[in-house]
C-alpha cells in the first residue's frame, strides 16, 4: 500500500504540474461553453454558438463544464482538474481487476502513461471521460453486471460517439435476444435524453449532430466503382463482429474484446492525438495480463503518436508550452525551426503505416482462438 500511496502523491504533483505550465487553445472553447450555461442559455447552446466558436461535441460535456465553469474565475487551467476525478477513477478500476502481484504495475503505468498525461493535462481534453465509461463498462462485464455495463457505455456515448463501437461485443454476450434489446434500450438512453432537448436546432444538426470528425472512420476505402468503395472500417468491423458472435467469450478478458475493436478504428482513421487515450487502459492491461510479452508493438504505437505531433499545429508541440515561455505561442513548428522541408502527407503516411501493422499484430495476439475465450 505505501507504495501505491507513493505512485498515487507522485502521479498527481506531475499532473497538477503540467495542467499549471501547459495551455491549449481548444480549452477556451470549453470555458466559453460553460460560462454560456452558467449564464443560463442551456436549451439555445447551440445556436449561440455560432456567433462566438463552434460547438461540435455532445450536451454531455457542455453541460460538464458549465457545472465546473466557476473554477475558471480563479485560472481557465483549474478547469483541467475535474478530469482527477474520471483520471483517478480509472486507475482504481485497473488496480482492481489485476492480481496482487501486479496491482502497483498497472497503477504505475497508468499514473505515468504519456498519453493521457498529454491528452489530458496539457491540452485539456475530455476525451479521459468517455475512457473511464468504456473502461467502467468492460469491470462491469466482468462482474458479469451487463445492464449497468449497458449503461456505463451509454454515459459514454454521451460524452462522444466512439463507444458505440463497443455496443455490440455486449450485446453478442447476453443471454437471449429480449435481454439484448433491453441492454441497446439501456445505452442508447443517456444520449438520446441529452440531444433530445436540441434536436430542433439546425446549429446543433449541423455542428454536432453530424459532425464531420464523426465521419472521419469513413474515409478509407477501396474503390469498387467510380462512386462506390467498401468502407474499410465498417466492414472489417463487422467482420470482427461476425468471427467472435458465436465464441464463448471471458468475461474477465472481455477488454480484449473493446481493445480489438478500437485498434480497427485507428487502424483506418487519420486520429487526433487525444483519441489514443481511448485505448490506452487496454495496452495497459495487455501488457500486466500478458507479462509484457507485447511490449514492442505497443512501444512502436507510442511512437507513431509521439512522432504525429510533430506533423499538427505547433500548438500542440512547442506552443503547449506557452504559460512558462509566452514567445513560445508565436513559434513557428518545429520542422520550420530546424529549416528541413518535409512532406507532413507522406510522413504521417509512414507513421499510420506502422502504427496498423503494429496495431494489426495486437489484434491477432488478443483475437479469442478458442471456444472458452
Amino acid at each position: 500500500m505505501n507504495k501505491i500511496l507513493i505512485i498515487l502523491s507522485a502521479g498527481i504533483l506531475l499532473r497538477l504540474f503540467l495542467a499549471f505550465s501547459t495551455i491549449h487553445s481548444d480549452l477556451a472553447v470549453f470555458h466559453l461553453a460553460g460560462k454560456v450555461i452558467g449564464e443560463g442559455h442551456i436549451f439555445n447552446l447551440y445556436d449561440y454558438s455560432s456567433d462566438a466558436a463552434t460547438f461540435n461535441y455532445p450536451p454531455f460535456i457542455y453541460w460538464f463544464f458549465g457545472i465546473f465553469n466557476f473554477l475558471s474565475s480563479w485560472g481557465i487551467w483549474l478547469l483541467k482538474l475535474p478530469y482527477l476525478i474520471f483520471d483517478l477513477s480509472i486507475g482504481l478500476l485497473l488496480y482492481r481487476v489485476v492480481e496482487e502481484k501486479k496491482k502497483a504495475l498497472v497503477f504505475g503505468l497508468w499514473m505515468f502513461n504519456p498519453i493521457n498525461l498529454y491528452a489530458t493535462y496539457m491540452m485539456g481534453q475530455f476525451d479521459i471521460i468517455p475512457t473511464f465509461f468504456s473502461v467502467y463498462s468492460f469491470y462491469l462485464v466482468s462482474k458479469n453486471r451487463l445492464k449497468w455495463a449497458a449503461l456505463a457505455l451509454g454515459f459514454g456515448i454521451a460524452f462522444k460517439l466512439y463507444p458505440i463501437f463497443l455496443l455490440i461485443p455486449l450485446l453478442i454476450i447476453a443471454k437471449s435476444f429480449v435481454t439484448r434489446i433491453k441492454l441497446a434500450f439501456i445505452a442508447a438512453l443517456p444520449y438520446f435524453i441529452s440531444v433530445l432537448p436540441y434536436l430542433s436546432s439546425e446549429s446543433f444538426r449541423s455542428n454536432a449532430l453530424f459532425a464531420s470528425q464523426s465521419s472521419k472512420s469513413l474515409y478509407a476505402g477501396i474503390p469498387v466503382s467510380g462512386g462506390e468503395s467498401i468502407l474499410l472500417f465498417p466492414a472489417s468491423l463487422i467482420l470482427f463482429y461476425l468471427l467472435i458472435r458465436n465464441k464463448s467469450l471471458d468475461k474477465l478478458f472481455f477488454w480484449k474484446i473493446y481493445l480489438i475493436s478500437l485498434l480497427l478504428f485507428f487502424i483506418f482513421t487519420h486520429y487526433h492525438p487525444q483519441w489514443l487515450i481511448w485505448v490506452t487502459p487496454f495496452l495497459i492491461l495487455d501488457l500486466c495480463f500478458g507479462k509484457i510479452k507485447n511490449l514492442l508493438p505497443i512501444l512502436i504505437i507510442f511512437g507513431s503518436w509521439l512522432g504525429s505531433l510533430f506533423f499538427f499545429d505547433s500548438s500542440l508541440t512547442l506552443g503547449i508550452f506557452a504559460p512558462v515561455l509566452p514567445i513560445l505561442k508565436t513559434t513557428p513548428d518545429i520542422w520550420t525551426l530546424l529549416k528541413f522541408h518535409i512532406d507532413y502527407n507522406f510522413s504521417r503516411s509512414i507513421l499510420q503505416t506502422i502504427f496498423a501493422a503494429s496495431a494489426a499484430y495486437l489484434i491477432y495476439q488478443c483475437f479469442p482462438r478458442r471456444e472458452n475465450g
